[in-house]
């Protein structure tokens, strides 16, 4: 690995994680987000992209007004218009955006030259109005090499961009392109690269980390994977890898991942799978028998982190697949006590009861189960 000396988190989620279909954050809620973020350590957060509505240049702008720990970047097009905008919301940067593939600058009507000069003037526009930037290469995956290269070298030599953003748009990268492109940009140009992965192929994660590796020095994430289409790189997957698999400190605190989850999925109206890493509601829930029983002797068995890292909980649930030693926690925690053979009959209703509802066995069905086969009395009246 090229790993850089440091590396830092830029989140994306108030401008490409908005651009989910179908969800919109208002301003209070911008800003409420940003103070998460910030909370939770995130070294750059993206506040939008003002130009898209009156909202949402004021939410940038307030944001860039709270005095946060992490920087505030804006987004923006390779557009004079579009850089005022963001300065007038008084950002420390702005990523400035232009399509390099082909397949786009046909979409857009451009010209391969054009588009240089487009770069590099509203860079060179930025720069003496005072502002950092970050050149943003819209399809970089499917563009030329040679035409990247000018492009790229056109932005920090002559446009003066401060730093370069790596970009898999569609997400059709390999993480091994990634690595690849990654080394090529540092051969180019010797300022510091971000990694801008899309999710299609399911591969944002591994291709962030592929970048990383290769010695880019701010990973893109958003909060719960939200973006544009299938979404981009997920925070606390990529800080997480990052953390344990590559022994890179990103300065998150690990413990508010699963809150920030659970508020940006409230927010956004967009409820996160439970079988996603980390945050997912099943990361460290356990039904089946076996799992059950290691869980209960020796977590690490069957952990590859503990759940207080992140903000989460373990939990022992019951249904088709749980065996002997899930029943006695379950008896344990609603104190009921069985014989062995009570416990076996508990244990096949609770299967049948599962099979029949094809779910889980919850609490209050588990309770009533067992207090038929132990033919509990209790004075309390319940």
């Amino acid at each position: 690995m090229n790993l850089a000396k440091r590396v830092r988190l830029y989140d994306c989620t108030l401008r490409d994680g908005e651009q989910t279909p179908g969800v919109v954050f208002r301003k209070d809620e911008k800003v409420k987000i940003a103070l998460a973020l910030d909370d939770i350590g995130i070294t750059r957060i993206e506040a939008g992209m003002p130009v898209v509505s009156p909202e949402d240049k004021q939410a940038a702008k307030e944001i860039a007004q709270l005095r946060l720990n992490a920087e505030v970047w804006g987004f923006g097009r390779c557009v004079k218009s579009d850089i005022d905008v963001n300065i007038d919301c008084g950002v420390d940067g702005i990523i400035c955006e232009i399509a390099t593939s082909e397949l786009k600058q046909k979409a857009y009507g451009f010209d391969r030259d054009e588009v240089i000069q487009r770069a590099v003037e509203a860079l060179s526009y930025a720069r003496e109005r005072g502002v950092r930037t970050a050149f943003f290469a819209v399809d970089m995956t499917r563009s030329d090499l040679d035409y990247l290269k000018r492009i790229y070298t056109s932005a920090v030599k002559q446009g003066h961009a401060n730093e370069v953003v790596v970009v898999d748009t569609l997400g059709v990268a390999l993480p091994e392109a990634m690595y690849f492109l990654t080394r090529k940009i540092k051969e180019w140009v010797d300022v510091p690269v971000h990694i801008h992965c899309h999710n299609d192929f399911g591969l944002a994660t591994a291709c962030t980390l592929a970048g990383i590796k290769a010695g880019a020095e701010y990973a893109h994430v958003t909060v719960n994977g939200l973006g544009e289409k299938t979404g981009n790189a997920d925070l606390a997957e990529t800080s997480l890898a990052l953390r344990m698999l590559c022994n890179v400190d990103t300065g998150i605190k690990f413990e508010k991942l699963c809150q920030l989850s659970r508020m940006v999925e409230d927010i956004s109206g967009v409820r996160v799978p439970p079988g996603k890493p980390v945050v997912g509601a099943n990361v460290f829930r356990r039904e089946s028998g076996l799992a059950v029983q290691q869980l209960l002797k020796y977590p690490p068995s069957v952990e590859s982190y503990v759940p207080e890292f992140v903000g989460g909980k373990r939990q022992i649930v019951i249904g088709k697949k749980s065996g002997k030693h899930a029943i006695e926690h379950k008896l344990k925690e609603i104190d009921i006590h069985a014989t062995e053979a009570q416990i076996e009959s508990i244990l096949q209703l609770v299967k049948t009861e599962s099979e029949k509802n094809k779910g889980l066995v919850n609490d209050a069905q588990f309770k009533a189960i067992a207090r038929r086969v132990v033919s509990t009395k209790f004075d309390n009246g319940e």
